[in-house]
């Protein structure tokens, strides 16, 4: 993202600025009567919003529905509590591969484990109740070892029954999986634990409810099953009640993300997520900061060196990652944290989604969530909760020999679910109905009809198909150059893939491309192999990497604001991005074909490629003037100046990336479209001056009927369209959970 900071000639043009300051203070005589009358019904909603920033409480509650399918899809339930295990980078001993599967009956108390690749050998089976709230297994906590069990040939296994009078009085915080004779205090090999999403889950279960502890107006009933060993859910009479609950669970959760360091070297969740340019990092932003950011602490502090390689993060805003063991230095981007409600849930090989088949790959199932770059980016199981643990040991260390409790603060279990809570709560909840949107440019609209296939067509304008792999048939032949075949992929320009309704995350050969630019600054930088650690080849020359080559699938709707592109940044613009599809690289890759085989090779020419931009930069105008929208509404219930100018001040940013990606399209750049967000920026602007609410709020009136404007000149949305055959979609059960309506976009 690159903002211009000065409104350009055509928004001067609409007031002096001394001759408007005069109009605000006269109006803002005339309306204190009505700012009095407008304080006195602040609310709890109020409240809320001033607080939440960027998040939002409905997106979080979509996260909640996109766990619960995926959480029930792999074996979960009311009755069944499921947690996966792994390496964590804070709590294990030892860096290990293997992954668990933990499964419990609440009812019956039954207990299975199952484990693959651990070392051969003796192991034991734990349950951990943090007594002080931090994740660290400490010897004052209560620790129950349920069992031991033998690892032969990789693979382990342990079935238990509960008892549960042993158990009265204990909460399950983690799962933990030991050598036989240690300890999770002194040292453990996998850990699991419930996240914010298990609690939100187990709350919405009548029968568990009572037992989960402290929900108003419900009297405690007598139950001989298990669910007390839960973590206590939000204090809530009804799930409704859960909306002010989880609004302030996002609320400390953005206080945490912005503003902690966990005692360790200044840097916060933040520090690479920026709030004010998408939640990433780029080279320019960079660029523009002070020498002192917590960003550089690698170039200030001796004894942080080797925790960057400053020049690979200034130029090309790559940090290091050690996805692949500590030993192994892995640079990679800054993921946006935008809409990962829509993305975090996984593909499932075994126990698919309902109306789906499954995935293709048996090594998704052992994590909970979608997580960084590669699928597989979080500690422990897998969790979006585990995955800010292991941020905090990977990036905010005092010295890099990371010891916990002595370089940083462990995170407690109320911190880590309001990280969660934010961070799920972030942008979008849907994707976007595409193929219901006309764009008014010709040429945005031709590069939407060419993202929105998902194959390419046959010679006598048929589609592939027959037995596996699929073909053209009756002597035709494959047709390329004709769509760009994204849809597969990128479902409603999301981060779904049209096949499994999950994240898909696929080998599209970006680690064959010739040349990587920051492979020329460090030509010994090991090549990224993806998903796993399983040793293989990389690269043009064939060079040793760990992984099978497989990175998640990133939501497009956002590309356009979200620059470098790929996991490594290979690429600087969204033309480049898009063109590196017609590479060998990527059409002699895995998924140049689709999962039945069908041909999806892309050869789009200059022309195509630019159209296929025009339309991705519309769609992320049209995003981002949702979410000024959003936030101006927020600002809009607020009374207290400094919290309402806040939220205003996020409104204007994001109005003013609609006209930055708008302007960066030479052509099919929406000129009309600008003028009137940059009419609604200059409103914003004095809405940020505004002395008393209700000139705050018709400034921000006017604003929005500007932005209203300008999204009815970029396109308009028809919600009885059809889908083309050529666009796969989402089966009508699930359609409107996972996709807007034309209304939900302001259209």
């Amino acid at each position: 993202m690159k903002r211009k900071q000065n409104l350009n000639v055509a928004m001067k043009k609409i007031f002096k600025l001394s001759a408007t300051f005069a109009a605000v203070s006269a109006l803002a005589i005339a309306l204190y009567s009505q700012s009095e009358q407008s304080s006195a019904g602040y609310s709890e909603t109020a409240d809320m919003a001033s607080s939440v920033g960027h998040g939002d409480v409905d997106t979080l509650k979509a996260a909640l529905d996109v766990w619960r399918e995926n959480y029930e899809a792999k074996g979960g339930s009311p009755e069944i509590l499921k947690v996966s295990l792994g390496y964590s980078k804070v709590l294990s001993a030892d860096f290990t591969q293997a992954r668990g599967q933990m499964e419990l009956n609440l009812k019956s108390g039954s207990l299975e484990l199952k484990t693959k690749g651990l070392d051969n050998g003796n192991y034991s089976l734990w349950l951990v109740d943090n007594r002080n709230g931090s994740v660290l297994p400490e010897a004052s906590d209560n620790m129950m070892q349920l069992g031991d069990f033998v690892v032969a040939n990789g693979s382990g296994q342990l079935t238990t029954q509960l008892q549960r009078q042993q158990l009265m009085g204990f909460t399950l915080d983690s799962v933990v999986v030991t050598k036989q004779g240690v300890s999770p205090s002194q040292g453990l090999s996998i850990v699991g634990s419930p996240d914010l999403m298990h609690k939100l889950y187990y709350a919405d279960k009548p029968w568990l409810t009572t037992a989960m502890g402290d929900f108003k107006g419900r009297a405690v009933e007598s139950t001989t099953g298990f669910e007390f060993l839960l973590p206590k859910a939000a204090n809530a009479d009804t799930l409704s009640d859960l909306t002010p609950v989880l609004g302030a669970q996002i609320a400390q959760g953005r206080q945490i993300f912005h503003n902690e360091t966990f005692a360790g070297n200044g840097r916060t969740c933040g520090t690479c997520h920026r709030a004010d340019n998408n939640f990433t990092i780029d080279p320019n932003y960079i660029m523009k900061l002070p020498n002192n950011d917590p960003l550089f602490i690698a170039e200030t502090n001796p004894a942080l060196a080797d925790l960057e390689n400053p020049t690979l993060l200034r130029k090309h805003g790559l940090i290091l990652t050690n996805v692949d063991g500590p030993s192994v230095d892995i640079f990679r981007s800054v993921p946006h944290t935008l809409s990962m409600a829509t993305t975090a849930k996984s593909e499932r090989f075994e126990n698919p989604e309902p109306n789906y088949p499954k995935g293709e790959f048996a090594a998704d199932d052992a994590f909970a969530n979608a997580t960084g770059w590669s699928g597989d980016g979080a500690p422990g199981g897998g969790s979006l909760n585990e995955f800010a643990l292991g941020a905090v040991a990977q990036h905010m260390p005092k010295t890099m020999n990371r010891i916990a409790n002595v370089d940083f603060r462990v995170p407690t279990v109320p911190e880590l679910d309001a990280i969660e809570a934010y961070t799920l709560s972030l942008g979008r909840s849907k994707d976007y109905p595409v193929y219901k949107i006309t764009f008014n440019d010709p040429l945005t609209e031709a590069g939407k009809l060419l993202f929105d296939t998902k194959q390419n067509p046959c010679s006598d304008g048929s589609a592939q198909g027959g037995a596996i792999p699929q073909q053209c048939l009756n002597g035709s032949s494959v047709v390329t150059g004709a769509s760009a075949n994204c849809n597969g992929c990128h479902q409603n320009a999301g981060g779904r893939s049209s096949t499994t309704n999950s994240n898909p995350t696929r080998n599209t050969g970006v680690e064959q491309m010739k040349i990587h630019p920051a492979r020329l600054l460090k030509p010994d930088m090991a090549y990224d192999g993806g998903l796993g650690q399983t040793p293989a080849t990389c690269g043009p020359d064939g060079e040793p990497c760990f992984g099978d080559g497989r990175f998640s699938t990133a939501p497009l709707i956002e590309a356009a604001d979200t620059a470098p592109f790929f996991h490594n940044n290979a690429v600087s613009t969204l033309e480049e991005a898009i063109a590196s599809y017609n590479s060998d690289a990527f059409n002699t890759s895995p998924t140049s074909l689709t999962s039945k085989g069908a041909n999806r090779q892309v050869k789009l020419d200059s022309t195509q490629v630019v159209a296929v931009a025009s339309f991705l930069r519309a769609i992320n105008a049209v995003e981002n003037i949702r979410l000024s929208d959003r936030l101006d509404g927020q600002a809009k219930l607020v009374s207290n100046n400094a919290t309402a100018r806040e939220l205003v001040r996020l409104a204007a940013e994001e109005n003013l990336d609609a006209i930055q990606v708008l302007k960066e399209g030479v052509l099919g750049n929406n000129w009309q479209a600008v003028q009137k967000l940059e009419e609604a920026a200059y409103q914003q602007k004095l809405a940020q001056l505004a002395p008393i609410q209700a000139l705050r709020n018709a400034l921000l009136n006017n604003a929005m009927s500007k932005k209203q404007q300008a999204r009815a000149l970029i396109a308009s949305c028809n919600n009885a369209a059809v889908a083309p055959s050529t666009a796969t979609q989402p089966p009508a059960a699930i359609f409107e959970d996972h996709v807007y309506s034309c209304a939900e976009i302001g259209m």
